[in-house]
């Protein structure tokens, strides 16, 4: 029997789709008959047919990779050394593996790795909205209204990871699609639309973990078995509903019950599925390749997405976090853009990428794993009062690896400003056919909303130019191409390692925001005003200044900006002192020290809280430490308590 009427997406034995096939009725009545149609179906696979070569079908799965908050294109991907000084900014360009490309300086692991990249220099849009432009990013459809701060809808379009449920769900435990480690929102609170299902319903949405996987005791909630309850009864149990079910089927049920049920039909599967629960388990992974991931939110969570690809999810976004729900701790860097970048942004996104990239390489999944680099928009060309850059729909980058993408080369250009594309501009309508295309699946393939109205899963068209470059393949061109070795005092990473200390890159490791002087060392010390200090002492890992008979002040020259979460600050020296013996003022005010630290051992380091609201309330940071002898090697300013687990694998 044929049904014709099934949502699914049916080809028949001669290769004509259930689209056309049921064309034939509607289009008799018009005078054209099943030549014309058979005509046009064999136009199209044709079409097909002549660009399988492009990749078509090679990916199985996907990772994508959402920065949240919109990166400075100009100063990641698509550095303007040369550009105008008011636009080009401070960071400088390296080479990469690839002659020819280069990428910024504080991606010093990724530029091992660009053999693999295509960088899509020439991504444009007129919308500069973070939750429209998520949308776009998130799904490849411009949204139908052009607004801030409005919530997800059920009549949005569906996340790349839905539509993927909808045509090739899993079956067996695994889910399709999961999403990580946030449900990400505006700084007012509003779920950003094009996370979700959309107009398919709630049974498309994804797996949702909100636990971050950096925490040492993380777990995944809906992965737990109730108290009491082993596997073997949580399956009777199923079984107990499903009679339940079929008594209720008696009764008729609303949509939204019945996509609950769906819902809760796969979180139970996950529950009971060993794959799954084995791909959570972070505990099992050897503490060294979870360093190389980077030990912080997004590094853990990258890791722990590709265990999720290798056990069979198809597809895992990972979310760029808020380290604070209501403080922006994104990449919208309208302040101290270039600080953001060097201290936290960027060093969080080089390592996991870079060991990711390679990791699916050596494992032999690369091929079949298209990996995404993509966010709501760029950033703007002129640096605002505030160090920063502004929102900037109208060119960006977006990056691709693996899954058929020919790795190292650049598609498309913009201006000396990187304001504009000037070659080969392309719009997320054109990324979302890309991505479709490498996963066999052809743009106009429909999709249904709930009343039933088919929608095509893309709008744009795949870009074929990145995907067959013209000359030799780029794949082949790099074969045997030893690594561009990096000027030596390029790396961003590498001059932090060896000069600013163990501490400051164990601050630049942690991944979150900070502050930090690391006394002594010219670097350490560029953005501060020093007084009262003696001269630097020692070498290596302890250098250090002293406080003398009179107080010692450092004051902060950099651009501040106190609304951010900062709420310890951090004393590290070069031998064990007590609390008591000293006297910390933050501007005009004496800092608190809690009684549990008053009575504390000397020790080497000592992080005092801030009173909530304290940091806000100055416009700058100027801190005197009244401790006489102290030999202080690093004073941080930071957001959250620093754990032992950081602090004893640096050293410090």
């Amino acid at each position: 029997m044929l049904d014709i009427l099934s949502r699914e997406r049916l080809a028949l034995c001669d290769r004509v789709s259930r689209r056309t096939a049921m064309s034939v009725g509607a289009l008799g009545t018009l005078g054209v008959g099943l030549p014309q149609v058979l005509r046009a179906a064999h136009a199209d696979t044709a079409r097909q047919t002549a660009h399988a070569g492009s990749g078509f079908g090679r990916a199985k799965r996907v990772i994508l990779l959402f920065m949240w908050g919109g990166p400075a294109h100009q100063d990641t991907w698509d550095l303007k050394p040369d550009g105008p000084p008011e636009n080009r900014g401070e960071f400088r360009p390296i080479a990469t593996n690839v002659p020819g490309i280069e990428i910024c300086e504080h991606f010093p692991l990724i530029a091992r790795q660009a053999d693999k990249l295509a960088l899509i220099r020439s991504v444009g849009q007129e919308d500069n909205n973070h939750s429209t432009g998520a949308h776009a990013g998130l799904t490849g459809r411009r949204h139908e209204t052009r607004a801030e701060n409005f919530a997800a809808r059920d009549t949005d379009f569906p996340h790349y990871g839905s539509v993927l449920t909808a045509l090739r769900p899993n079956t067996g435990g695994l889910p399709t699609f999961v999403s990580l480690p946030d449900i990400i929102a505006t700084t007012a609170g509003v779920v950003t639309p094009g996370q979700f299902g959309g107009m398919l319903g709630h049974k498309y949405d994804p797996f949702t973990i909100t636990d971050h996987p950096d925490e040492l005791d993380f777990s995944i909630s809906t992965l737990k078995l109730p108290g009491g309850l082993d596997v073997d009864r949580m399956r009777r149990r199923r079984t107990l509903l499903s009679r339940v079910d079929e008594a209720a089927r008696l009764v008729e049920r609303s949509a939204a019950a019945k996509s609950l049920d769906a819902f809760y039909e796969r979180a139970l599967d996950m529950v009971l599925s060993p794959e799954a629960r084995r791909a959570f388990d972070m505990d099992a992974v050897p503490e060294e390749e979870r360093w190389r991931y980077g030990w912080h939110t997004f590094g853990q969570s990258v890791l722990l997405a590709r265990r999720l690809i290798e056990a069979g999810v198809r597809l895992v976004t990972v979310y760029w976090h808020r380290e604070v729900k209501t403080i922006d701790s994104s990449w919208d860097t309208h302040s101290v853009n270039f600080t953001e970048l060097k201290n936290r942004l960027m060093p969080s996104v080089d390592r996991p990428i870079a060991a990711l990239l390679e990791d699916l390489q050596a494992r032999g999944l690369l091929d079949e794993t298209l990996v995404v680099w993509n966010s709501e928009f760029g950033r703007t060309p002129r640096i605002n009062a505030n160090a920063g850059r502004d929102h900037w729909g109208p060119c960006n980058t977006v990056v691709m690896a693996g899954g058929g993408v020919p790795g190292g080369q650049v598609f498309g250009a913009s201006d000396e400003r990187a304001a504009y594309p000037t070659r080969d501009k392309v719009t997320q309508d054109d990324i979302a056919a890309t991505m479709y295309h490498l996963l066999g699946i052809p743009p106009e393939t429909p999709v249904y909303d709930k009343t039933g109205r088919p929608h095509h899963v893309a709008l744009g068209e795949p870009i074929w130019k990145l995907l067959r470059p013209a000359g030799s393949d780029p794949l082949q061109r790099v074969a045997g191409v030893q690594a561009v070795p990096r000027p030596a005092e390029a790396g961003h990473y590498e001059r932090y390692k060896r000069d600013l200390g163990p501490f400051y890159h164990m601050l630049i490791e942690r991944g979150r925001r900070f502050l930090c002087c690391a006394l002594g060392r010219a670097d350490g010390e560029r953005d501060w005003k020093l007084t009262g200090w003696s001269e630097p002492v020692g070498d290596g890992r302890e250098r250090h200044r002293v406080v003398g008979l009179e107080p010692a002040t450092i004051r902060y020259e950099g651009h501040f900006y106190g609304h951010f979460n900062y709420g310890f600050i951090v004393l590290r020296l070069a031998e064990p002192r007590s609390l008591s013996d000293s006297t910390l003022t933050l501007g005009d005010r004496v800092l608190p020290v809690p009684e549990e630290l008053s009575a504390a051992p000397p020790a080497r380091l000592w992080q005092v809280p801030l009173a909530e609201g304290l940091i806000p309330a100055t416009r700058t940071f100027e801190l005197k430490v009244e401790a006489g002898g102290w030999p202080v090697t690093d004073i941080a300013l930071v957001g959250d308590r620093i754990l032992e687990h950081h602090l004893e694998h640096f050293g410090v």
